[in-house]
């Protein structure tokens, strides 16, 4: 039997076809891959655009005139004999209604509706870049975990080994019980470290789990991520504001705008034209044929009383614009507040990690040289080397929360100028 038939080459398709798909879910993910994923999936920002999708179908529906309204009927009808041609009034009556809203209405109403349908638009932009930020921050501190924990197995790691040394010396009379003792307390210490971070782990896994669902099992972070630099403060400060968050609360303030002059058009009277066409029954005095009557008519509102209708309504108008403006105003203070904030973090951050790479942490590496050869010398207690490496190792923490710090400053600042890079 030819392995190659029909059926044979249909499982050798399938069967490479899943060690394929297998081979590529096994593929860990880069921060990027999992950002535009994170994003495509969002559920909120997919329902943000859908709401500016109808938003912008609604205005086209608001710049239409009203259906005309049809009128049939029988006039002047007498009720004795309910006869059609018996009294020269009577008619059946066929009329056609069209109705005109007030002065500039439909046209306004509809850029009202384009105005909303961008501020969703807006939100929708806002939207992908706090889950991009949030991703990040997730990504970032599972980073710091993982390099934190490096560090606390390779400190449990030293004193196992030193507790081997202190042992063989102890055995023969060299040090002393005590120092064995401080070495079961200080690795207990590390242990409820690794215990306490591996807790943390898991609840930014979990957090990267809501982003990402099952692919989440592919992110294979090994450390903290080094973001790209924040653009300029000169090029940032003139950005700030095409935020996506203000360009919606503009949008509203236009919206408001629009809802005044709405508001104004009342004062203007809605109208309409009637067609109608009466046919009749029966003959006239002289023998003829009765003729069918045609009617053509306008009428109109008279708002004659606009003081509590139509000066109310503008007043409430004109209140609802200034306080969407008011509320413009506060996101404007408020994105600047956090741009400083983070700004001054971001150099703060990036000037402090500078310290630590290049003279605490060489510092602290040095003093444990020192302090380890002092001690192997007898020239200095136990408990100075037990100091000595938890300085270090408070160090190498501190290194890496600072290099976590400063990359989720940068991805705030990346949120805050709009930038996704």
């Amino acid at each position: 039997m030819n392995f190659l038939s029909t059926g044979g080459e249909r499982r050798l398709i399938f069967t490479l076809f899943f060690f394929l798909t297998a081979v590529a879910r096994a593929e860990p993910l880069t921060l990027a891959e999992a950002e535009s994923m994170a994003v495509a999936r969002d559920a909120a920002a997919a329902s943000l655009e859908e709401r500016s999708a109808a938003l912008s179908e609604t205005a086209v529906a608001e710049a239409q005139l009203p259906d005309p309204e049809l009128r049939f009927g029988a006039v002047n009808l007498p009720v004795d004999s309910f006869a059609l041609d018996n009294e020269p009034m009577t008619q059946l009556l066929v009329g056609l209604r069209q109705r005109f809203p007030q002065g500039d209405t439909l046209r306004l109403r509809r850029e009202q509706a384009r105005s909303m349908s961008a501020a969703e638009a807006a939100l929708a932009e806002e939207r992908k870049l706090a889950v991009t930020r949030a991703l990040r921050e997730a990504w970032i501190e599972r980073g710091y975990v993982a390099e934190a924990l490096v560090i606390v197995e390779m400190q449990q790691s030293w004193y196992r080994q030193l507790e081997e040394a202190v042992n063989a010396a102890y055995a023969a009379g060299g040090r002393r019980q005590n120092d064995l003792f401080r070495i079961a307390m200080e690795r207990e210490f590390l242990e409820e470290d690794e215990v306490r971070l591996m807790q943390v782990a898991r609840t930014w896994d979990a957090e990267l789990g809501r982003w990402l669902g099952a692919d989440a099992d592919r992110v294979a972070i090994e450390g903290v991520p080094e973001l790209p630099a924040p653009p300029p403060r000169e090029t940032a400060l003139l950005v700030l504001p095409e935020h996506p968050v203000l360009g919606a609360e503009m949008r509203r303030v236009d919206a408001g705008k629009l809802d005044v002059e709405i508001a104004k058009q009342r004062y203007r009277p809605n109208w309409a034209i009637d067609l109608s066409y009466g046919i009749r029954d029966g003959e006239d005095m002289s023998g003829d044929s009765r003729p069918d009557f045609f009617s053509a008519m306008l009428s109109f509102e008279l708002p004659i009383f606009p003081r509590d209708r139509q000066d109310r309504r503008v007043s409430a108008a004109m209140a609802g614009e200034l306080a969407i403006r008011n509320q413009l105003e506060d996101r404007q203070r408020e994105i600047r507040r956090r741009f400083e904030t983070a700004w001054a973090d971001y150099e703060s951050l990036g000037r402090r990690t500078g310290l630590f790479e290049d003279r605490v942490l060489p510092a602290a590496v040095a003093n444990v040289e020192s302090t380890r050869l002092a001690y192997q010398n007898d020239v200095v207690p136990f408990d100075e080397l037990v100091r000595s490496e938890k300085s270090l190792l408070d160090s190498r923490l501190q290194l890496i929360r600072l290099r976590a710090d400063r990359s989720a400053t940068a991805a705030e600042l990346h949120y805050l100028t709009g930038d996704t890079r």
